[in-house]
């Protein structure tokens, strides 16, 4: 492949510093791409165009997109409260409290989803413009177009299927609005359509999509392969879209999809990493069925090392030169004053085996992901995770920084890295073990179990992994009868405030529900009464769980409500039934 054909990434810096559209409450105003690139004059060369595909990743950069994910994916569920350190008066504060009470009005600050929609009108607009370029630019070939036509498909099939698992009926764009006198009122699809269009979308990006490791081998370009869709990362959208249907439809061929899916990014990982030395780990390696960074080095590689990624990544977006504002608000501000919420005490406490998330103080995560972990006088605690610029150090325990800290802060956002394919892959076979009903020689389940105790062993010493006296390894034998529990453990361990659990605790719910949830149908239509153990695991965060359970009561109650700047542009919207118009 010729390398001119990646020019995209040489722009990437360039475009990924220009200023994100203006926020106002109207949608026609946020989601329209700017003038310049709307204009026929402006689709006349091969830069111009990767210009507007790097644009549209850039839409996913903006802090309310990441503050909004953070909301969506984890203060939603049991890793977060709201920081008591933050004034009562803050309109952010207020806004979270609103969700935290489950009492969410539909102007609520955090129920935008326009930065989404920004990128999929830049994505249309690709779709629309960039084949014509061909004729105008001799070198922008037909494979050119293809690449960049990749790119953006499989952003936007991404984009619509984070939005269907927030708001569930989701309005679906028939082509790039172009000015504010288009009509903007698409109507809402359920998610089997949505779900339908983005898988038959990964599937056709992923015949001309970018290998995973290209410039892996080019020293501070690495970053690269990780910043736009490749092909690795595809086959994690694949993935965790075919695990999302197939928990809500206990479907066990799209649980083997999603399998399927998790092995080639597996073995393409595996392979990249065999093919070339590595710093500082030497050619005599032994081979290993997954290669993932040692448990002192993992925080540096993953989440200290902006704009140079580390192997496991898959899919992120980088901050490299610029500040991700929208991460530090939520976690730890760059002034040294608290985020705007805190990990619930769960996260900084060795805690009964049956609560707790950390079962021993060796698990180095814990000293990695939040300040002042292990502290007996604290019911809640600093994120560290992405915070901290370099490794806590083995079973140290770090104070949350002070007030001096950098004024460039630029932690990427991780939307996929191997662990996480890995234990997707986990919880998919342990669905594929129970559905085929615990057959006789059927070692699925054990599989399961070998990948979950490979992240786990990751995190501790070496003289701590294994069985015997003084080893704290993961034992099939504990956890043989509840595989599925073990999973999700795991992956709260390993992916907290990553934007993870609340999807993860949905899927959970849905497998468990009396009555299996009808994707064909939106919410106004029909909705299920949500599992007895999925409200436990996700409300015990509260001081009294039982008090809460009569508001999320059933499905409804796990999306979030449409906002109403959206509700007033669009009359074909239908509101999630269990919220009501903020307007008088």
């Amino acid at each position: 492949m010729k390398r001119n054909n990646f020019l995209i990434f040489k722009l990437f810096n360039f475009y990924i510093a220009a200023a994100v559209l203006a926020m106002t409450s109207c949608v026609d105003t946020v989601i329209l791409p700017d003038n310049k690139t709307v204009d026929d004059d402006y689709w006349q060369n091969k830069s111009e165009v990767e210009g507007v595909v790097a644009k549209a990743y850039d839409q996913l950069r903006n802090s309310v997109a990441i503050r909004n994910m953070i909301v969506w994916g984890d203060f939603r569920s049991d890793e977060f409260n709201v920081s008591s350190d933050v004034s009562a008066t803050n309109a952010d504060k207020i806004a979270l409290s609103q969700i935290y009470s489950m009492n969410i009005s539909t102007d609520n600050t955090f129920t935008g989803w326009y930065p989404f929609y920004s990128a999929i009108n830049y994505c249309n607009l690709v779709l629309e413009k960039a084949e014509d370029v061909i004729k105008n630019d001799p070198d922008y070939d037909r494979n050119d177009y293809l690449i960049n036509r990749s790119q953006v498909l499989s952003l936007r099939a991404f984009c619509y299927f984070y939005l269907t698992r927030v708001f569930h009926d989701i309005p679906v764009t028939p082509h790039a609005y172009l000015n504010s006198s288009d009509d903007l009122n698409a109507p809402q699809l359920a998610p089997d359509s949505v779900l339908n269009m983005c898988i038959s979308d990964l599937k056709e990006a992923l015949n001309d999509a970018i290998p995973g490791n290209t410039y892996a081998r080019i020293d501070g370009e690495e970053w690269r392969d990780k910043a736009f869709l490749t092909r690795d990362g595809i086959c994690a959208v694949l993935a965790d879209i075919y695990l999302w249907r197939a928990s809500i439809n206990r479907d066990a061929n799209d649980y083997q999809a999603c399998v399927d899916y998790c092995d080639r990014v597996i073995a393409a990982k595996k392979e990249a990493y065999e093919a070339m030395p590595h710093r500082g780990r030497g050619e005599e390696q032994q081979v290993q069925d997954y290669y993932l960074s040692s448990y002192l080095e993992m925080y540096k590689d993953i989440f200290a090392n902006p704009g140079n990624p580390a192997d496991e990544t898959i899919f992120e977006l980088s901050f490299y030169n610029s500040s991700n504002t929208g991460l530090s608000q939520m976690y730890y501000n760059l002034t040294g004053s608290t985020g705007l919420i805190k990990a619930s005490d769960r996260f900084g406490k060795v805690i009964a085996q049956s609560d707790g998330v950390w079962h021993n103080t060796y698990d180095q995560r814990l000293y990695e992901f939040v300040f002042d972990a292990t502290s007996s006088s604290k019911e809640n605690f600093d994120v560290r995770k992405f915070i901290g610029a370099e490794s806590a150090g083995e079973g140290k325990i770090q104070s949350a920084p002070g007030s001096g800290r950098a004024t460039t802060f630029a932690p990427t956002w991780i939307f996929y890295r191997l662990t996480d394919v890995m234990l997707m892959k986990a919880e998919a076979l342990v669905q594929l073990y129970e559905l085929g009903g615990k057959a006789d020689g059927d070692t699925r389940n054990e599989e399961a179990f070998a990948i979950c105790r490979f992240v786990n062993d990751r995190a501790l010493p070496l003289n701590y992994q294994g069985e015997g006296s003084g080893k704290v390894s993961l034992k099939y034998s504990t956890y043989a009868d509840k595989m599925e529990s073990l999973v999700l453990e795991e992956r709260v361990r390993e992916l907290c405030f990553e934007g993870k659990r609340w999807y993860d605790l949905m899927r959970y719910n849905y497998r468990h529900t009396s009555t299996k949830a009808d994707l064909k149908k939106k919410l106004s239509e029909s909705f299920v009464t949500n599992n007895d153990e999925f409200l436990e695991l996700a409300l015990r965060k509260y001081a009294v769980p039982t008090a809460m359970k009569s508001k999320i009561r059933d499905e409804r109650y796990l999306y979030m409500p449409i906002n109403q700047d959206e509700m007033d542009l669009n009359p074909n919207l239908v509101q999630n039934p269990a919220y009501r118009s903020s307007k008088k």
